[in-house]
């Protein structure tokens, strides 16, 4: 397409992490191809005032950026499921975690990682960022077309044209990086999907991931605010479970924290197969329920006259040994005394009973509720609250070497309207930052078909 003496357009669809990325990488490589700028123009559309609304809030506020580790470990800690791996790989190997540093370090940014691999400005601020990222923008002299929120997409062999209302644009390529369907306050609400679907690609069922769980009737009062380090949480429906080690915080709708963020996505799944999901906590993975009678036989043995409450209150949370724990230093947490009346409360034991008179029922109750200890029913895990979204373009139909897509040569698409979701802890940005980066690249060397110079 030539209009006005410009050569060729490239028209990206959402100026988040990977639309940017990708009018970066597009630009980087028309110009390694000899292509004067004024010959590829680059124009992206952002539904929202200003690009980059997700990673100004990201990592609340403080923007984690990647994961560190080499691409291995990156897709194997970040993606549990072996088909987002596959397709990811070629990305994230072409644009790494130590890419994208590198390219931020060109602009002066300086990052740290903290002991659990999670990458973030030594400043703290997502703001220096974002605003790093618009300086490429402009140094890549791409257009931004703010409030403008595509709602129509056709292409076919003679170019391609996006409209905002009554505005439409002509281009030769486009590149859909509108985000997903989470946190709709940032302007992510599944527009992306909704243009590749028009645009006859397949999409898979967008549901949430890295959500909090809210439950059918809230936790009891005295749970909430109550953060449980390193346990695992359980999810249980007929015929399925799925469990996560890490964090979990009591909230007054239900639960949060990490590991529930990881399972929000299996509880999402099971819940859209129409199943009731039941969430429960175990205080002690790694250790069995006779290993957990044994030691509570131990503790009646050693202090029969110990009231249960207490000995409860004084084991430690998640350890790695069974033992009681003096926690003189504060590293080592304890059975808060909130759970360990609710265990009573729940085994239907008095607080005055003592370890001699604790009977063999009774201990196997108390056995059964360290391991499974009923937190609540699902009723929702809210997508509005989800920092991403699974579900969205059928992998199988996007090239991953190219981000092209299999059905419209003219068609790329990047980010997080792919299906694929990953853990937290930087990984998703990464993907976006990997995916973006590819597609403009790719969608750059199509146009014009040439060796760079």
């Amino acid at each position: 397409m030539q209009k006005n003496g410009i050569e060729r357009v490239l028209l990206i669809v959402g100026a988040g992490a990977s639309g940017m990325l990708a009018a970066i990488s597009a630009r980087k490589q028309a110009r390694a191809l000899g292509i004067a700028d004024k010959q590829f123009r680059i124009i992206l559309f952002e539904r929202n005032p200003k690009p980059g609304n997700k990673i100004a809030i990201s990592g609340g506020g403080h923007c984690n950026l990647t994961h560190a580790g080499d691409v291995r470990h990156l897709l194997e800690t970040g993606f549990f499921d072996k088909k987002e791996q596959r397709f990811l790989r070629h990305a994230v190997h072409r644009f790494s975690n130590a890419d994208l540093l590198e390219l931020f370090g060109r602009y002066g940014l300086k990052t740290m990682a903290r002991e659990n691999g999670r990458v973030f400005p030594e400043s703290g601020r997502a703001a220096e960022v974002l605003e790093l990222m618009q300086r490429m923008l402009r140094d890549s002299a791409a257009e931004i077309v703010t409030g403008a929120r595509i709602d129509r997409l056709d292409c076919d062999d003679r170019g391609c044209i996006v409209c905002a209302g009554d505005r439409c644009f002509e281009g030769d390529t486009v590149i859909l990086a509108a985000g997903g369907s989470s946190w709709g306050s940032s302007g992510t609400t599944g527009d992306g999907v909704r243009l590749a679907a028009s645009a006859g690609q397949t999409v898979v069922r967008v549901l949430p991931a890295l959500a909090p769980l809210w439950f059918n009737a809230p936790p009891r009062r005295e749970l909430v605010g109550i953060s449980l380090r390193n346990v695992a949480l359980v999810a249980e429906s007929d015929g399925a479970s799925d469990v996560r080690r890490g964090d979990v915080l009591v909230s007054h709708r239900g639960v949060s924290g990490p590991a529930c963020l990881s399972l929000s996505r299996s509880v999402a799944s099971m819940m859209a197969s129409g199943a009731q999901v039941r969430i429960a906590i175990d205080l002690f993975p790694g250790h069995n329920e006779q290993a957990l009678s044994s030691f509570l036989l131990d503790q009646a043995s050693r202090h029969g006259s110990r009231l249960l409450r207490t000995v409860l209150q004084r084991m430690p949370v998640a350890p790695e040994k069974l033992g009681e724990s003096e926690n003189e230093n504060g590293e080592v947490q304890t059975i808060p005394n909130a759970f360990a009346n609710e265990i009573m409360r729940l085994a239907k034991i008095d607080e005055t009973v003592t370890m001699s008179v604790l009977g063999k029922q009774q201990r196997q109750r108390i056995v059964s509720l360290l391991k499974r200890l009923p937190l609540g029913t699902v009723r929702k895990v809210p997508l509005e609250q989800a920092e991403v979204s699974a579900g969205g373009v059928a992998l199988g139909e996007i090239d991953p070497k190219t981000m092209r897509s299999k059905l419209n040569s003219r068609l790329y698409c990047c980010g997080e309207l792919l299906d694929y979701a990953g853990e937290v802890g930087g990984f998703n940005l990464q993907a976006a930052f990997s995916t973006g980066w590819v597609a403009g690249l790719e969608a750059t060397q199509a146009l014009f078909g040439t060796e760079p110079a």
